[in-house]
Protein backbone atom coordinates (compact mmCIF):
# COMPACT_ATOMS: atom_id res chain seq x y z
CA UNK A 1 0.00 0.00 0.00
CA UNK A 2 2.95 2.28 0.82
CA UNK A 3 4.60 2.26 -2.51
CA UNK A 4 1.03 2.14 -4.26
CA UNK A 5 0.41 5.66 -2.31
CA UNK A 6 3.82 7.39 -3.36
CA UNK A 7 3.35 6.86 -7.12
CA UNK A 8 -0.08 8.02 -6.57
CA UNK A 9 1.63 10.94 -4.65
CA UNK A 10 4.12 11.46 -7.47
CA UNK A 11 1.07 11.16 -9.93
CA UNK A 12 -0.56 14.09 -8.16
CA UNK A 13 2.17 16.11 -7.76
CA UNK A 14 3.13 16.30 -11.73
CA UNK A 15 -0.31 16.84 -12.41
CA UNK A 16 -0.01 20.39 -10.45
CA UNK A 17 3.19 21.17 -11.44
CA UNK A 18 2.21 21.35 -14.90
CA UNK A 19 -0.68 23.17 -14.71
CA UNK A 20 -0.61 26.16 -16.64
CA UNK A 21 -0.57 29.74 -14.67
CA UNK A 22 -3.47 31.59 -13.91
CA UNK A 23 -3.67 35.33 -14.38
CA UNK A 24 -6.15 37.94 -13.69
CA UNK A 25 -8.43 38.97 -15.63
CA UNK A 26 -7.30 42.70 -16.09
CA UNK A 27 -5.88 43.81 -19.41
CA UNK A 28 -2.06 44.04 -18.10
CA UNK A 29 -2.08 40.84 -16.72
CA UNK A 30 -2.84 39.19 -19.49
CA UNK A 31 0.70 37.48 -20.58
CA UNK A 32 -0.40 34.42 -22.16
CA UNK A 33 0.28 30.62 -20.15
CA UNK A 34 3.15 28.61 -18.84
CA UNK A 35 3.17 24.59 -18.38
CA UNK A 36 6.13 24.01 -16.32
CA UNK A 37 7.81 21.70 -13.87
CA UNK A 38 9.66 23.57 -11.05
CA UNK A 39 8.25 23.02 -7.54
CA UNK A 40 7.97 26.87 -6.73
CA UNK A 41 6.23 27.41 -3.66
CA UNK A 42 2.67 28.15 -2.96
CA UNK A 43 3.89 32.15 -1.39
CA UNK A 44 6.10 32.15 -4.21
CA UNK A 45 4.52 31.08 -6.73
CA UNK A 46 1.51 34.03 -7.94
CA UNK A 47 4.93 36.67 -8.42
CA UNK A 48 7.25 33.98 -9.89
CA UNK A 49 4.50 32.77 -13.20
CA UNK A 50 3.99 37.09 -13.72
CA UNK A 51 7.79 36.96 -13.55
CA UNK A 52 8.41 34.49 -16.15
CA UNK A 53 5.54 35.28 -17.87
CA UNK A 54 7.27 39.28 -18.00
CA UNK A 55 10.31 37.71 -18.82
CA UNK A 56 9.43 36.29 -21.76
CA UNK A 57 8.22 39.29 -23.15
CA UNK A 58 11.55 41.11 -22.56
CA UNK A 59 9.41 43.07 -20.34
CA UNK A 60 12.09 43.17 -17.75
CA UNK A 61 11.54 45.78 -15.39
CA UNK A 62 8.10 44.26 -14.29
CA UNK A 63 9.64 40.64 -14.38
CA UNK A 64 12.11 42.25 -11.85
CA UNK A 65 9.24 44.06 -9.60
CA UNK A 66 7.70 40.23 -9.90
CA UNK A 67 10.36 38.12 -9.10
CA UNK A 68 11.61 40.43 -6.14
CA UNK A 69 7.95 39.89 -4.60
CA UNK A 70 8.52 36.46 -5.19
CA UNK A 71 11.45 36.42 -3.17
CA UNK A 72 9.80 38.57 -0.25
CA UNK A 73 7.28 35.69 0.06
CA UNK A 74 9.61 33.02 0.13
CA UNK A 75 12.81 33.89 0.24
CA UNK A 76 14.07 30.08 0.19
CA UNK A 77 12.41 30.05 -3.45
CA UNK A 78 15.58 29.33 -5.50
CA UNK A 79 13.94 29.94 -8.81
CA UNK A 80 12.84 33.37 -7.63
CA UNK A 81 16.58 34.74 -7.10
CA UNK A 82 17.38 32.72 -10.72
CA UNK A 83 14.58 34.67 -12.48
CA UNK A 84 15.37 38.06 -10.92
CA UNK A 85 18.84 37.33 -12.03
CA UNK A 86 17.56 36.68 -15.69
CA UNK A 87 16.23 40.32 -15.61
CA UNK A 88 19.53 41.77 -15.41
CA UNK A 89 20.32 39.72 -18.55
CA UNK A 90 19.60 41.12 -21.98
CA UNK A 91 21.98 39.60 -24.02
CA UNK A 92 20.06 40.02 -27.74
CA UNK A 93 19.66 43.60 -27.08
CA UNK A 94 23.46 43.53 -26.25
CA UNK A 95 22.52 44.33 -22.79
CA UNK A 96 24.21 43.02 -19.46
CA UNK A 97 23.85 44.41 -15.59
CA UNK A 98 26.68 41.85 -14.64
CA UNK A 99 26.86 43.81 -11.12
CA UNK A 100 23.16 43.24 -10.58
CA UNK A 101 22.88 40.16 -11.67
CA UNK A 102 26.00 38.92 -9.93
CA UNK A 103 24.35 40.51 -6.53
CA UNK A 104 21.11 38.42 -7.07
CA UNK A 105 23.19 35.47 -7.51
CA UNK A 106 25.47 36.13 -4.61
CA UNK A 107 22.49 35.77 -2.22
CA UNK A 108 22.70 32.14 -2.19
CA UNK A 109 26.54 32.08 -1.47
CA UNK A 110 29.89 33.84 -2.44
CA UNK A 111 30.98 30.42 -5.16
CA UNK A 112 29.59 28.83 -7.94
CA UNK A 113 29.89 25.86 -5.74
CA UNK A 114 28.22 26.60 -2.80
CA UNK A 115 25.40 28.05 -4.56
CA UNK A 116 24.63 24.90 -6.55
CA UNK A 117 25.18 22.65 -3.34
CA UNK A 118 22.32 24.38 -1.76
CA UNK A 119 20.12 23.21 -4.74
CA UNK A 120 18.42 19.94 -4.56
CA UNK A 121 15.88 19.85 -6.95
CA UNK A 122 17.75 18.73 -10.38
CA UNK A 123 16.04 20.75 -12.57
CA UNK A 124 16.51 24.08 -10.54
CA UNK A 125 20.03 22.91 -10.18
CA UNK A 126 20.25 22.78 -14.00
CA UNK A 127 18.68 25.94 -14.61
CA UNK A 128 21.16 27.22 -11.74
CA UNK A 129 23.93 26.42 -13.46
CA UNK A 130 22.61 28.26 -16.65
CA UNK A 131 23.56 31.21 -14.56
CA UNK A 132 26.77 30.44 -13.99
CA UNK A 133 28.01 30.47 -17.20
CA UNK A 134 25.92 33.77 -17.63
CA UNK A 135 27.65 35.64 -14.59
CA UNK A 136 30.80 33.94 -15.15
CA UNK A 137 33.88 34.54 -16.63
CA UNK A 138 35.09 35.86 -20.22
CA UNK A 139 33.52 38.10 -22.87
CA UNK A 140 29.68 38.35 -23.15
CA UNK A 141 29.82 36.34 -26.67
CA UNK A 142 32.42 33.54 -24.59
CA UNK A 143 29.51 33.27 -21.99
CA UNK A 144 26.55 33.07 -24.30
CA UNK A 145 27.97 30.35 -25.96
CA UNK A 146 28.76 28.57 -22.95
CA UNK A 147 24.77 28.96 -22.00
CA UNK A 148 23.96 28.09 -24.95
CA UNK A 149 25.67 24.51 -25.34
CA UNK A 150 24.28 24.00 -21.66
CA UNK A 151 20.89 24.59 -22.68
CA UNK A 152 21.53 22.18 -25.43
CA UNK A 153 22.94 19.51 -23.34
CA UNK A 154 19.33 20.43 -20.77
CA UNK A 155 17.17 20.02 -23.95
CA UNK A 156 18.27 16.77 -24.47
CA UNK A 157 18.04 15.57 -20.95
CA UNK A 158 14.73 17.11 -20.61
CA UNK A 159 13.21 16.80 -23.87
CA UNK A 160 9.49 17.73 -23.00
CA UNK A 161 10.27 20.18 -20.58
CA UNK A 162 8.82 23.86 -22.41
CA UNK A 163 11.06 25.96 -20.13
CA UNK A 164 14.33 24.45 -21.19
CA UNK A 165 13.43 24.53 -24.49
CA UNK A 166 12.31 28.03 -24.25
CA UNK A 167 15.24 29.41 -23.33
CA UNK A 168 17.47 26.74 -25.20
CA UNK A 169 15.87 28.76 -28.43
CA UNK A 170 17.04 32.28 -26.19
CA UNK A 171 20.31 31.10 -26.09
CA UNK A 172 20.85 29.79 -29.83
CA UNK A 173 20.20 33.32 -30.64
CA UNK A 174 22.41 34.90 -27.94
CA UNK A 175 25.47 32.74 -29.51
CA UNK A 176 25.52 34.40 -32.78
CA UNK A 177 27.26 37.33 -32.43
CA UNK A 178 26.15 39.01 -35.45
CA UNK A 179 22.83 38.85 -37.77
CA UNK A 180 21.30 35.43 -39.14
CA UNK A 181 23.16 32.82 -38.86
CA UNK A 182 20.48 30.62 -40.87
CA UNK A 183 21.45 27.09 -39.15
CA UNK A 184 21.35 28.46 -35.68
CA UNK A 185 18.29 30.55 -35.90
CA UNK A 186 16.52 28.05 -38.58
CA UNK A 187 17.07 25.37 -34.92
CA UNK A 188 15.89 28.15 -33.36
CA UNK A 189 12.57 28.50 -34.76
CA UNK A 190 11.81 24.34 -34.13
CA UNK A 191 12.65 24.43 -31.32
CA UNK A 192 10.08 27.28 -30.50
CA UNK A 193 7.47 25.94 -33.22
CA UNK A 194 7.88 22.29 -31.21
CA UNK A 195 6.76 24.69 -27.73
CA UNK A 196 3.98 25.96 -29.70
CA UNK A 197 2.46 22.17 -30.87
CA UNK A 198 2.00 21.53 -27.40
CA UNK A 199 1.42 25.04 -25.50
CA UNK A 200 -0.01 27.37 -28.15
CA UNK A 201 -0.28 30.26 -25.91
CA UNK A 202 3.68 30.45 -24.42
CA UNK A 203 4.66 33.55 -24.81
CA UNK A 204 8.73 32.79 -25.28
CA UNK A 205 7.64 30.57 -27.94
CA UNK A 206 5.97 32.94 -30.21
CA UNK A 207 8.49 36.44 -29.09
CA UNK A 208 11.59 34.25 -30.06
CA UNK A 209 9.91 32.58 -33.29
CA UNK A 210 9.55 35.85 -34.02
CA UNK A 211 13.21 36.99 -33.38
CA UNK A 212 14.82 33.49 -35.19
CA UNK A 213 12.99 34.59 -38.55
CA UNK A 214 13.08 38.17 -38.30
CA UNK A 215 14.54 39.15 -41.59
CA UNK A 216 12.62 39.46 -45.13
CA UNK A 217 13.66 35.80 -46.53
CA UNK A 218 12.39 34.03 -43.79
CA UNK A 219 9.84 36.53 -41.80
CA UNK A 220 6.75 34.84 -43.52
CA UNK A 221 7.67 31.75 -41.41
CA UNK A 222 6.46 33.40 -38.71
CA UNK A 223 3.51 35.05 -39.76
CA UNK A 224 1.12 32.90 -37.73
CA UNK A 225 2.97 33.50 -34.74
CA UNK A 226 3.39 37.24 -34.95
CA UNK A 227 -0.66 37.38 -35.81
CA UNK A 228 -1.08 35.74 -32.48
CA UNK A 229 1.95 36.98 -29.94
CA UNK A 230 -0.42 40.25 -29.53
CA UNK A 231 -3.46 38.50 -28.84
CA UNK A 232 -1.85 36.03 -26.08
CA UNK A 233 -0.13 38.78 -24.19
CA UNK A 234 -2.01 41.88 -24.76
CA UNK A 235 -0.83 42.63 -21.49
CA UNK A 236 3.00 43.55 -22.93
CA UNK A 237 3.69 46.14 -24.14
CA UNK A 238 6.65 44.37 -26.28
CA UNK A 239 4.90 41.68 -27.47
CA UNK A 240 2.12 44.29 -28.99
CA UNK A 241 5.01 45.88 -30.94
CA UNK A 242 7.38 42.52 -31.58
CA UNK A 243 4.95 41.08 -34.49
CA UNK A 244 5.74 44.38 -36.28
CA UNK A 245 9.03 43.26 -37.20
CA UNK A 246 7.89 40.59 -39.00
CA UNK A 247 5.16 43.17 -40.57
CA UNK A 248 7.69 45.55 -41.40
CA UNK A 249 9.81 42.75 -42.68
CA UNK A 250 7.32 41.63 -45.26
CA UNK A 251 6.59 45.44 -46.12
CA UNK A 252 2.82 45.11 -44.76
CA UNK A 253 2.53 48.80 -43.34
CA UNK A 254 -1.05 49.00 -42.31
CA UNK A 255 -0.17 46.41 -39.60
CA UNK A 256 3.14 47.78 -38.77
CA UNK A 257 1.06 51.16 -37.90
CA UNK A 258 -1.65 49.38 -36.22
CA UNK A 259 0.93 46.84 -33.76
CA UNK A 260 3.11 50.00 -33.01
CA UNK A 261 0.23 51.91 -32.17
CA UNK A 262 -0.98 49.57 -29.86
CA UNK A 263 2.02 49.35 -28.31
CA UNK A 264 2.34 52.79 -27.54
CA UNK A 265 -0.72 53.41 -26.14
CA UNK A 266 0.25 50.33 -23.40
CA UNK A 267 3.13 51.94 -22.81
CA UNK A 268 1.49 55.17 -21.54
CA UNK A 269 -1.39 53.19 -19.75
CA UNK A 270 1.55 51.31 -17.78
CA UNK A 271 3.27 55.25 -17.00
CA UNK A 272 -0.51 56.20 -15.83
CA UNK A 273 -0.45 53.05 -13.82
CA UNK A 274 2.66 52.95 -12.20
CA UNK A 275 3.07 56.97 -12.04
CA UNK A 276 6.16 57.46 -14.51
CA UNK A 277 8.22 60.26 -15.95
CA UNK A 278 8.61 60.14 -19.46
CA UNK A 279 11.80 57.60 -19.58
CA UNK A 280 9.60 55.30 -19.46
CA UNK A 281 7.57 55.68 -22.51
CA UNK A 282 7.76 53.23 -25.30
CA UNK A 283 10.34 55.12 -28.02
CA UNK A 284 11.32 51.90 -29.33
CA UNK A 285 7.38 51.26 -30.94
CA UNK A 286 6.83 55.20 -31.55
CA UNK A 287 9.62 55.55 -33.23
CA UNK A 288 8.46 52.24 -35.17
CA UNK A 289 5.25 53.82 -35.18
CA UNK A 290 6.38 57.31 -36.67
CA UNK A 291 8.54 55.15 -39.96
CA UNK A 292 5.58 53.43 -40.53
CA UNK A 293 3.25 56.54 -40.87
CA UNK A 294 5.91 57.80 -43.37
CA UNK A 295 5.80 54.73 -45.42
CA UNK A 296 2.12 55.43 -45.79
CA UNK A 297 2.69 58.67 -46.52
CA UNK A 298 1.13 60.38 -43.39
CA UNK A 299 3.72 62.89 -43.48
CA UNK A 300 2.00 65.43 -41.51
CA UNK A 301 0.78 62.95 -38.56
CA UNK A 302 4.81 61.53 -38.29
CA UNK A 303 5.95 65.12 -37.89
CA UNK A 304 3.59 65.49 -35.09
CA UNK A 305 4.93 62.48 -33.26
CA UNK A 306 8.31 63.87 -34.36
CA UNK A 307 7.25 67.37 -32.75
CA UNK A 308 6.24 65.46 -29.71
CA UNK A 309 9.41 63.60 -29.68
CA UNK A 310 11.86 66.28 -29.39
CA UNK A 311 9.86 67.82 -26.29
CA UNK A 312 9.92 63.83 -24.94
CA UNK A 313 13.57 64.17 -25.40
CA UNK A 314 14.13 67.02 -23.55
CA UNK A 315 11.84 65.89 -20.85
CA UNK A 316 14.02 62.70 -20.25
CA UNK A 317 17.36 65.02 -19.67
CA UNK A 318 18.51 64.21 -22.51
CA UNK A 319 18.22 60.17 -22.30
CA UNK A 320 20.02 58.10 -24.77
CA UNK A 321 17.69 56.00 -26.31
CA UNK A 322 15.32 59.09 -26.48
CA UNK A 323 18.78 61.11 -28.55
CA UNK A 324 19.12 57.82 -30.37
CA UNK A 325 15.47 57.91 -31.63
CA UNK A 326 15.45 61.32 -32.07
CA UNK A 327 18.08 61.74 -34.74
CA UNK A 328 16.53 58.29 -36.43
CA UNK A 329 13.14 60.27 -36.77
CA UNK A 330 14.31 63.37 -38.22
CA UNK A 331 16.07 61.58 -40.64
CA UNK A 332 13.74 59.45 -41.69
CA UNK A 333 11.46 62.78 -41.82
CA UNK A 334 13.63 64.55 -44.30
CA UNK A 335 14.11 61.47 -46.37
CA UNK A 336 10.89 59.90 -46.56
CA UNK A 337 8.83 62.99 -47.25
CA UNK A 338 11.56 64.35 -49.69
CA UNK A 339 11.62 67.48 -48.30
CA UNK A 340 11.97 69.28 -44.53
CA UNK A 341 8.20 71.08 -45.04
CA UNK A 342 7.70 71.95 -41.50
CA UNK A 343 6.72 74.82 -39.31
CA UNK A 344 9.57 73.47 -36.81
CA UNK A 345 12.96 73.51 -36.78
CA UNK A 346 15.14 70.28 -36.42
CA UNK A 347 16.85 70.02 -33.38
CA UNK A 348 20.66 69.90 -33.46
CA UNK A 349 20.95 66.62 -31.62
CA UNK A 350 23.74 66.15 -29.18
CA UNK A 351 25.22 62.31 -29.83
CA UNK A 352 27.20 62.16 -26.74
CA UNK A 353 27.93 58.54 -26.01
CA UNK A 354 25.81 57.32 -28.73
CA UNK A 355 27.00 54.35 -30.90
CA UNK A 356 28.63 54.96 -34.69
CA UNK A 357 25.27 54.60 -36.53
CA UNK A 358 23.61 57.49 -34.90
CA UNK A 359 26.83 59.52 -35.16
CA UNK A 360 26.58 58.98 -39.21
CA UNK A 361 22.74 59.65 -39.43
CA UNK A 362 23.81 62.87 -37.63
CA UNK A 363 26.10 64.08 -39.98
CA UNK A 364 24.42 62.86 -42.69
CA UNK A 365 21.37 64.85 -42.10
CA UNK A 366 23.00 68.17 -41.74
CA UNK A 367 24.71 67.26 -45.20
CA UNK A 368 21.34 66.94 -46.39
CA UNK A 369 20.28 70.35 -44.94
CA UNK A 370 23.60 71.66 -46.60
CA UNK A 371 22.20 69.87 -49.89
CA UNK A 372 19.64 71.87 -49.66
CA UNK A 373 21.18 74.88 -49.90
CA UNK A 374 23.92 74.19 -52.05
CA UNK A 375 26.35 74.63 -49.18
CA UNK A 376 29.34 72.97 -50.79
CA UNK A 377 31.74 73.77 -47.37
CA UNK A 378 29.12 72.74 -45.23
CA UNK A 379 29.04 69.03 -46.75
CA UNK A 380 32.57 68.71 -46.66
CA UNK A 381 32.88 69.75 -43.08
CA UNK A 382 30.68 66.76 -42.16
CA UNK A 383 32.65 64.28 -44.64
CA UNK A 384 35.75 65.49 -42.63
CA UNK A 385 34.18 65.07 -39.55
CA UNK A 386 32.57 61.15 -39.66
CA UNK A 387 35.68 60.18 -41.63
CA UNK A 388 37.43 61.00 -38.53
CA UNK A 389 34.84 59.29 -36.49
CA UNK A 390 34.91 56.14 -38.23
CA UNK A 391 38.54 56.24 -37.94
CA UNK A 392 38.46 56.61 -34.12
CA UNK A 393 36.13 53.86 -33.97
CA UNK A 394 38.15 51.55 -36.16
CA UNK A 395 40.74 52.02 -33.83
CA UNK A 396 38.59 50.70 -30.43
CA UNK A 397 36.47 48.20 -32.63
CA UNK A 398 34.62 45.70 -30.13
CA UNK A 399 34.87 42.18 -30.63
CA UNK A 400 31.68 42.04 -29.77
CA UNK A 401 29.17 41.84 -32.92
CA UNK A 402 25.72 43.67 -33.19
CA UNK A 403 23.03 43.01 -31.17
CA UNK A 404 19.82 42.03 -33.32
CA UNK A 405 17.25 43.66 -31.13
CA UNK A 406 18.00 47.61 -30.03
CA UNK A 407 19.05 48.75 -26.46
CA UNK A 408 22.05 48.91 -24.18
CA UNK A 409 25.69 50.04 -23.93
CA UNK A 410 26.85 47.09 -25.90
CA UNK A 411 24.89 48.22 -29.16
CA UNK A 412 26.68 51.66 -28.41
CA UNK A 413 29.84 50.22 -28.51
CA UNK A 414 31.70 50.17 -32.70
CA UNK A 415 31.49 47.03 -34.31
CA UNK A 416 32.70 46.01 -37.74
CA UNK A 417 29.21 46.23 -39.56
CA UNK A 418 28.57 49.50 -38.01
CA UNK A 419 31.89 50.86 -39.36
CA UNK A 420 30.91 49.79 -42.67
CA UNK A 421 27.73 51.28 -42.72
CA UNK A 422 29.15 54.73 -41.86
CA UNK A 423 31.47 54.39 -44.61
CA UNK A 424 28.29 53.59 -47.05
CA UNK A 425 27.35 57.12 -45.79
CA UNK A 426 30.17 58.84 -46.08
CA UNK A 427 30.20 57.57 -49.49
CA UNK A 428 26.43 58.78 -50.19
CA UNK A 429 28.09 62.35 -48.90
CA UNK A 430 30.47 63.00 -50.90
CA UNK A 431 27.87 61.87 -53.79
CA UNK A 432 25.85 64.74 -52.67
CA UNK A 433 28.72 67.02 -52.73
CA UNK A 434 29.83 66.24 -56.14
CA UNK A 435 25.88 66.61 -57.54
CA UNK A 436 26.38 69.86 -55.96
CA UNK A 437 29.87 70.40 -57.85
CA UNK A 438 28.60 69.19 -60.94
CA UNK A 439 30.83 66.22 -61.51
CA UNK A 440 28.28 63.45 -62.24
CA UNK A 441 30.95 60.86 -63.18
CA UNK A 442 32.33 61.34 -59.43
CA UNK A 443 28.79 61.29 -57.97
CA UNK A 444 28.19 57.96 -59.67
CA UNK A 445 31.04 56.65 -58.50
CA UNK A 446 30.61 57.62 -55.12
CA UNK A 447 26.91 55.92 -54.95
CA UNK A 448 28.10 53.11 -56.83
CA UNK A 449 30.67 52.70 -54.02
CA UNK A 450 27.85 52.93 -51.27
CA UNK A 451 25.43 49.93 -52.64
CA UNK A 452 28.53 47.85 -53.38
CA UNK A 453 29.47 47.88 -49.14
CA UNK A 454 25.83 48.04 -48.54
CA UNK A 455 25.34 44.82 -50.36
CA UNK A 456 28.20 43.32 -47.74
CA UNK A 457 26.10 45.23 -44.51
CA UNK A 458 23.79 43.34 -42.50
CA UNK A 459 20.27 43.86 -42.50
CA UNK A 460 19.44 46.15 -39.90
CA UNK A 461 15.79 43.98 -38.00
CA UNK A 462 13.92 47.19 -38.30
CA UNK A 463 14.28 50.67 -40.31
CA UNK A 464 17.13 50.81 -42.06
CA UNK A 465 20.33 51.77 -40.09
CA UNK A 466 21.67 53.71 -43.29
CA UNK A 467 18.34 55.57 -43.68
CA UNK A 468 18.64 56.37 -46.99
CA UNK A 469 19.35 53.25 -48.60
CA UNK A 470 21.80 53.63 -51.06
CA UNK A 471 20.02 51.88 -54.00
CA UNK A 472 17.30 54.53 -53.58
CA UNK A 473 20.08 57.52 -53.81
CA UNK A 474 21.64 55.82 -56.72
CA UNK A 475 17.98 55.21 -58.16
CA UNK A 476 16.73 58.71 -57.42
CA UNK A 477 19.78 59.85 -59.17
CA UNK A 478 19.31 57.61 -62.73
CA UNK A 479 16.24 59.02 -62.29
CA UNK A 480 16.95 62.50 -63.07
CA UNK A 481 19.44 61.38 -65.77
CA UNK A 482 16.34 59.44 -67.07
CA UNK A 483 18.48 55.75 -67.29
CA UNK A 484 15.34 54.51 -66.28
CA UNK A 485 15.79 51.28 -66.65
CA UNK A 486 19.10 51.16 -64.37
CA UNK A 487 17.33 52.94 -61.57
CA UNK A 488 14.48 50.04 -62.10
CA UNK A 489 17.55 47.71 -61.31
CA UNK A 490 18.69 50.03 -58.18
CA UNK A 491 14.82 50.42 -56.32
CA UNK A 492 14.45 46.39 -57.04
CA UNK A 493 17.62 46.09 -55.20
CA UNK A 494 16.19 48.33 -52.12
CA UNK A 495 13.01 46.33 -52.19
CA UNK A 496 14.70 42.89 -52.05
CA UNK A 497 15.91 43.98 -48.63
CA UNK A 498 12.89 46.79 -47.58
CA UNK A 499 9.71 44.81 -49.25
CA UNK A 500 6.90 47.41 -50.27
CA UNK A 501 9.25 50.69 -49.36
CA UNK A 502 7.53 53.32 -50.55
CA UNK A 503 10.31 55.41 -51.78
CA UNK A 504 11.45 52.42 -53.86
CA UNK A 505 7.91 52.09 -55.57
CA UNK A 506 7.12 55.54 -56.52
CA UNK A 507 10.57 55.58 -57.69
CA UNK A 508 9.73 52.55 -59.60
CA UNK A 509 6.26 54.11 -60.74
CA UNK A 510 8.33 56.90 -61.88
CA UNK A 511 11.00 55.07 -64.21
CA UNK A 512 8.08 52.52 -65.71
CA UNK A 513 5.82 55.56 -66.58
CA UNK A 514 9.03 57.44 -68.40
CA UNK A 515 9.39 54.06 -70.22
CA UNK A 516 5.99 54.31 -71.44
CA UNK A 517 5.25 50.97 -69.43
CA UNK A 518 2.17 51.92 -68.31
CA UNK A 519 1.05 48.40 -67.18
CA UNK A 520 3.86 47.76 -65.32
CA UNK A 521 3.60 51.14 -63.61
CA UNK A 522 -0.05 50.43 -62.62
CA UNK A 523 0.67 46.96 -61.15
CA UNK A 524 3.46 49.09 -58.88
CA UNK A 525 0.74 51.88 -58.13
CA UNK A 526 -1.88 48.90 -57.13
CA UNK A 527 0.82 47.93 -54.31
CA UNK A 528 1.42 51.42 -52.97
CA UNK A 529 -2.40 51.76 -52.71
CA UNK A 530 -2.41 48.88 -50.49
CA UNK A 531 -1.09 51.16 -47.54
CA UNK A 532 -0.61 54.66 -49.14
CA UNK A 533 -2.32 57.13 -47.33
CA UNK A 534 -0.93 60.45 -48.14
CA UNK A 535 -2.55 63.25 -50.31
CA UNK A 536 0.94 65.01 -50.54
CA UNK A 537 2.96 63.95 -53.69
CA UNK A 538 6.56 62.70 -52.47
CA UNK A 539 9.11 64.65 -53.88
CA UNK A 540 12.15 62.86 -55.27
Amino acid sequence: MKNHFLVFCSLLFLVFACQPTEQDATPENQLGGLQYDFEISAAAKTGFDKGLLLLHSFEYEDAQEAFQEAVAMDSTEVMAHWGEAMTHYKALWGLQNEEGGRAVINRLGSTPKERLQKIDNALEKDFWQALEYLYGEGTLNERNQAYAKHMAALYKKYPDNQEVAAFYALGLMWSVEEGRDPDVFDLSARVAEGILDENPNHPGALHYMIHANDDPSYAKLSLLAANKYDKVAPGAAHALHMPSHIYLALGMWNDVVASNERSYAASLDRMERKGLDDKARGYHSYAWLHYGYLQQGRFDKAAELLQDMQVFTDNTGGEKGARRYLIDMQNAQRIESGQWALDFEPVDVKYTGLGLNSQANHHFLNALFAYDKEDKAAIQMEIDTLKMRNKLASYVVSNEKAPICSAGPTRYAPNPNDIKQCEVVIHQMEALLAQLEGDAAKAEASMQSATQLEDECEYSYGPPQIQYPSYEQYGDWLLKQERYSEAITQFDKSLEIGQNRAKALKGKIAAFEALGKATEAEAIQATLEEFWMGDKEEVL
